[in-house]
């Protein structure tokens, strides 16, 4: 794509979110220009490649906020008037300028968006920046560890449980809940030396005492799910493996957010940050 085709994407997209991405080129033009300025003309022009599709995705989240009025035109306009956002516009951009993984460029855009609802000094806020630099070190393949374990320890069906679900019921139902959750990681890789960089990029911390039981992680007070029972057995099989080092880690705010991100990608569901002011 090339910059100018930017104002096509802002016309395309409309709204509050078609004037956000230009602004949001207007700036992100003069960073690339600086950040790379002692590059080739190839690898500026790939850097701006990848800046261009980054910013679709972002255009795309924007006007999804805009429409289900989750974010007013007026925040999105000023948005970009207020320092403390733009110092994490321009860590998203100039880190997806740096990567031709559009996984990656999506987890960006959602970064950015999200935090289109949030205060500046949020915890929302301040570990978004930290999460956008965690995403230029991390692979992928490691965004989506954290994406599975934020579903092991942070993420639940809302409301949990439901008031009609019972001792007997409970068992079908979490498990239905739970093979759509796990599916998408069931061939990743969970390696030491993953979960050792993941430490280093603080969104995770490894202890090496703990050992939890996977039935344990899902249970309410007197319901209890068998993980043996998984009727996805080569599923089961697969997050057994992957457990027996996931279950030494706690997730950091930083690893939450990113694997909330990563999360909703793969799922096109939208988890809110509630408490997170």
């Amino acid at each position: 794509m090339e910059p100018l085709s930017i104002i096509a994407l802002g016309a395309a997209v409309g709204g509050a979110a078609g004037k956000f991405v230009e602004k949001a080129w207007d700036s992100g033009e003069k960073w690339i220009k600086t950040y790379f300025k002692d590059h080739n003309e190839v690898a500026q022009q790939k850097a701006t490649e990848n800046t261009m599709d980054f910013l679709n995705e972002l255009a795309l989240k924007v006007k999804a906020l805009e429409a289900s009025n989750q974010v007013p035109k007026e925040v999105i306009d000023a948005a970009q008037n207020h320092p403390d956002f733009t110092a994490l516009l321009q860590k998203a951009l100039l880190t997806s300028a740096q990567t031709d993984s559009k996984d990656k460029h999506t987890v960006l855009a959602r970064l950015v968006s999200e935090r289109l609802k949030s205060k500046p000094e949020s915890i929302l806020a301040l570990g978004s920046k930290m999460a956008c630099d965690a995403v230029a070190y991390a692979t992928v393949n490691q965004l989506m560890i954290l994406g599975l374990a934020v579903n092991f320890f942070a993420i639940r069906p809302n409301r949990y449980p439901p008031f009609f679900i019972n001792e007997t019921s409970f068992q079908g139902w979490i498990d239905s809940w739970l093979i759509v959750r796990l599916k998408p990681y069931q061939n990743i890789s969970c390696r030491q030396i993953d979960l050792t960089h993941l430490e280093s990029l603080s969104c995770l911390k490894i202890n090496a005492f703990i050992e939890r039981g996977l039935n344990g992680m899902f249970r309410k007070e007197n319901l209890i799910y068998d993980f043996e029972k998984m009727t996805d057995p080569s599923l089961k099989e697969s997050m057994k493996t992957i457990w027996n080092n996931l279950q030494k880690i706690d997730l950091t705010t930083t690893g939450q957010i990113i694997g909330v991100s990563v999360s909703d990608l793969l799922l096109n569901t939208s988890t809110t940050f509630d408490g997170w002011e």
